[in-house]
Formats: structure tokens, sequence, C-alpha cells
């Protein structure tokens, strides 16, 4: 539903700004002005409906890494869970049912399943999710 509303103001506003740039006097103030105006336009509203779906949902992910590995990084308000990634093979890495309990802070121990699926929610039908057990895998969650 938020992407509804979020194409639907991006088209207004694009369609706003196309009838305002007509009414510039010469064609390259039209496409300099109305173009530049597109962009910056699109820009906001991505930036502006991103920060709301985070409010809603209460919860985003972001990668921290470099080229061949790095962090996936789970945030749900003011908590974080890290979770390590291989980008080669585009495999995040998620503790097993039984490791989660030894290595999760207390208050995700009993969330498991939620957060898991949240990340899969996140991260493109590129990637996928495997368990592990191996200890260069997992993450501290200090």
């Amino acid at each position: 539903m938020l992407r509804v509303i979020r194409s639907a103001i991006a088209l207004l506003g694009v369609l706003a700004i196309v009838f305002f740039s007509i009414q510039l006097p010469t064609w390259s103030e039209r496409v300099i002005l109305g173009g530049g105006s597109v962009v910056i336009f699109i820009i906001i509203v991505t930036v502006f409906f991103e920060r709301i779906r985070r409010l809603i949902e209460g919860y985003y992910t972001y990668m921290s890494g470099g080229a061949e590995d790095g962090d996936l990084i789970y945030k749900e308000g003011s908590r974080t869970l890290r979770f390590y990634f291989k980008r080669r093979s585009h495999t995040i890495y998620i503790p097993t049912d039984k490791k989660w309990l030894e290595v999760m802070p207390e208050w995700a121990k009993q969330k498991r399943a939620p957060v898991v699926e949240r990340v899969k929610s996140q991260i493109g039908k590129h990637w996928s999710v495997e368990d592990t057990e191996e200890p260069e895998r997992i993450l501290s969650q200090a």
C-alpha cells in the first residue's frame, strides 16, 4: 500500500513539475530546470517514504562490508543484530536454532523466525539465507 501511495505522489509531483516547466520561456530552461526538478523531487520522495516505511515496520536492514564479505545489519528500534554474508555467493549466514540461543542477545532469543523472515523480505531474490554453526560465519552480537 505504501508503494502505491509513493508512486501516486511521485507521479502527481512529476506531472506538476512538467506543467510548471511548460510555462518557462525557452526549451533549454524547460529541459534543465524541469528535468533537474523531477530528479530532485523523485530523490526526496524516495528518501522520505523509506523513512516512513522504517517507522511503520519498525525494522530495517543494510549491508556493510567489502567486495568479498561483510555484515548484514538488522535494526529493530535501537537494537541491532549482525549477520555475516559472502558477496560472491550472495549468501547470508544465520545461526541455527541451537546456535541462535547461544549467541543472540536476550531480546532476540525467541524471535528467530520473524527476524529471518524480515531479513529475507529485505534482501531481494538474488540473495539466499543459509543456516550455519561455523564459528567464523557467526558474528559477535556485542
